[in-house]
């Protein structure tokens, strides 16, 4: 007796399971430069500073305004719109710095001010078809009607190496 009631449970267990796919959720950072707004991936941040000074470097490209101090490091301060063509390539007014998580290198991004913060499905990230490592955008996301372009932090090492002639 007790035989057949665990096979009829198991049974019905065997109906009733249903595949549930779990959603890759990914947390964005949304910020803006200029009256423009831009995402990053929040793994690609590792701190949000303000208030530091940039020191100018010579012979440098013009997307680099030069070096942060940071606790005693120096972090590269990148303009990313001298690369990305907006606001005439102006740097923002604000001395508001993206600090990049990176393994090997001292990144940051100069950048006007800190949205918010937000989950997206990985699956609602619009890819750029064809798009290579070196592109600064991933693609973009749509976040309350916007369509944020997500930029490709690896792209700013990138160029830098290349420009710099670095391995």
């Amino acid at each position: 007796m007790n035989e057949e009631i665990v096979e009829q449970i198991a049974r019905e267990n065997e109906n009733k399971t249903e595949v549930v796919e779990e959603k890759k959720m990914t947390t964005w950072l949304i910020f803006s430069i200029g009256k423009k707004k831009y995402a990053v991936r929040s793994s690609d941040v590792l701190e949000i500073i303000r208030d530091v000074a940039v020191y100018k470097l010579p012979f440098m490209p013009t997307y680099i305004e030069g070096v942060l101090n940071r606790r005693g490091d120096p972090f590269t301060v990148i303009n990313p719109c001298a690369l990305i063509g907006e606001e005439d390539g102006k740097a923002p007014d604000e001395p508001l710095f993206l600090i990049l998580k990176r393994n090997d290198d001292q990144l940051s991004l100069h950048i006007s001010d800190i949205l918010f913060f937000t989950d997206i499905e990985e699956g609602d990230l619009n890819i750029i078809p064809g798009n290579n490592e070196e592109g600064f955008f991933l693609g973009t996301l749509v976040y309350g009607g916007d369509e944020i372009p997500a930029l490709n932090t690896n792209a700013f090492e990138l160029l830098i190496r290349k420009d710099l002639g670095s391995a």
